[in-house]
């Protein structure tokens, strides 16, 4: 039995309902469900009555709810005592996502990460990789996930290298260049280029990577932020971004691709955070959870 089954278990108790408490924490109805059969599995009783109208507590259901919410009760009990939430109140963890953060896999882990804590609460905030390093150094972040060159890092920020990826175009189909196996800087050199906003960490790289080639970019000003509005503008052929190796596998659709630029460019992804603060409970599982979903998930894909 694991906690976050008690947790399940209550919240569906709570609401009569599974799909409203899958709902209230984030996770699809059939993960809740199946946690809710191996609970019953494993304790070889009934908790809940399952009828076409809806369902609620068996006997077994109302006996294992008060054991339950003692154990829940005594979990919160404990981080009090550690330090790490107050009576009442939830700890919040303060968190900087780079823009892409959507299409590369992490809304539903971080949602899987704090449904499955429910002791602690998430404020996720899209933040270019400068605005991660002031607040991080101010206190006002936790962790920030960013993607950015190791050189680039400030000293005072402690890091977890997470992935190495090759750098990618996203290009219309629309585009010649698009039947390319692969683009150099020259070949994209008179294309307008959608980045983010003046001196953040994306514009930086694009114009140092053109500069380095002794060409002068051809810059249209956009904050990638607008993830939807800019991939609308890629379908159109208005422009093209750099993203790295997988953010750029799942834009590919029938009207945009992306190709690996040569020579290859290497981007890395770092959980990052106040090299200075000391981790602790809640703060390690969170950075534990995600180098072990980066290691799980791209794994053949890190270099």
């Amino acid at each position: 039995m694991e906690i976050r089954q008690i947790y399940y278990f209550l919240e569906v108790a709570k609401y009569n309902n599974f799909s409203r408490a899958a709902k209230s924490l984030y996770i699809s109805q059939p993960t809740i469900s199946q946690q809710i059969n191996a609970l019953e599995s494993e304790l070889q009783i009934k908790l809940f009555n399952r009828t076409s109208h809806g369902i609620s507590l068996t006997e077994e259901g109302e006996k294992f709810r008060k054991y339950g919410q003692k154990i829940a009760d005594a979990v919160d009990d404990l981080l009090v005592a550690f330090g790490q939430s107050e009576k009442g109140k939830k700890k919040i963890l303060n968190i900087g996502l780079f823009p892409f953060y959507k299409t590369a896999g992490l809304a539903q882990e971080i949602n899987y990460f704090f449904s499955t804590n429910t002791n602690v609460l998430g404020n996720i905030k899209v933040l270019e990789n400068y605005q991660c390093f002031k607040l991080l150094k101010s206190g006002h972040l936790d962790f920030a996930i960013i993607k950015a060159e190791e050189c680039n890092l400030p000293p005072y920020i402690g890091y977890v290298k997470l992935l190495d990826e090759p750098l990618h175009v996203v290009i219309s189909r629309r585009n010649p260049l698009a039947q390319n196996k692969e683009l150099s800087v020259k070949d994209i050199a008179h294309l307008p280029l959608l980045t983010g906003e003046i001196n953040s960490s994306l514009y930086d790289y694009m114009k140092n990577i053109y500069e380095k080639n002794n060409i002068e970019p051809h810059i249209a000003f956009y904050n990638t932020k607008e993830i939807d509005v800019l991939i609308d503008m890629i379908c159109d052929d208005v422009g093209i971004t750099f993203a790295t190796e997988h953010v750029g596998n799942c834009l590919r659709n029938e009207k945009v691709t992306s190709l690996p630029i040569v020579p290859e460019k290497i981007l890395s992804t770092f959980l990052i955070y106040d090299k200075n603060k000391k981790l602790r409970g809640l703060e390690i599982a969170f950075r534990d959870h995600f180098i072990n979903f980066y290691k799980k998930k791209y794994i053949g894909l890190s270099r």
